[in-house]
């Protein structure tokens, strides 16, 4: 090993460097050795740990992920079980309001959060062919909850008409993210959205009544 420092301390500070450089400058961008040099590590720790850059730029995206687990609980597997709409109902508000939830949390918490968040979210919108299982593996726990609660609440379409539906629900969700500042321009609102809650249950009933789900239209 080419440094006596302790292995995980150095291989976490270069993951932590590494999210920091690769959000501000790409993956093109950064070089290993300055995100060695952020990090305070030698450079050979780079291929000592991730074997290279892309090694590295992969171990990033996973850190990432895995800080930030799924907190929706899954819906009924059956269909017809008793109060199977009403859950699924529930859980298309909690999945809305945690994501909403991290994202804020990343846009305003620390350097390290918000680099996590511009990381992701350039690779959400242009991923890499090789990272793209990866990517796949840290959003599908989320489409299969959407797709789960999609079954129970139209169960009369396929299986891609419904994710067409889920896609236009996380939409709604990126849009925020993506466009933060221009919507708290666009509000005159520079503490945009001060009630996330408020947010999600707009987001939620929009998103229920664009599925057609009858519950959505109270007195009608």
């Amino acid at each position: 090993m080419p440094h006596s420092e302790p292995e995980h301390s150095s291989r976490q500070r270069l993951i932590e460097a590494a999210i920091l450089c690769f959000a501000e400058k790409g993956f093109d961008g950064a070089g290993i050795r300055e995100i060695a040099q952020t990090a305070k590590a030698n450079s050979a720790l780079v291929q000592y740990h991730f074997g290279g850059k892309t090694s590295l730029y992969a171990a990033a995206l996973r850190h990432i992920f895995s800080s930030r687990p799924v907190r929706v609980p899954s819906p009924p597997d059956d269909p017809a079980a008793p109060d199977a709409r009403a859950t699924a109902i529930r859980i298309v508000g909690e999945l809305i309001e945690s994501l909403l939830e991290e994202f804020m949390a990343c846009n305003e918490g620390a350097e390290l959060d918000r680099a996590s968040l511009v990381m992701v979210t350039r690779e959400l919108q242009a991923p890499r062919a090789d990272l793209a299982a990866l990517v796949l593996e840290h959003l599908r726990p989320y489409t299969d909850i959407m797709q789960g609660c999609m079954r129970i609440l139209r169960p009369d379409l396929d299986w891609l008409a419904a994710m067409d539906y889920t896609t236009s629900v996380f939409g709604q969700i990126t849009h925020i993210q993506n466009n933060l500042r221009l919507m708290r321009l666009i509000r005159d609102e520079p503490d945009y959205p001060k009630d996330l809650k408020a947010v999600a249950r707009h987001i939620t009933g929009f998103s229920l009544r664009g599925i057609g789900i009858p519950e959505a239209f109270p007195g009608a």
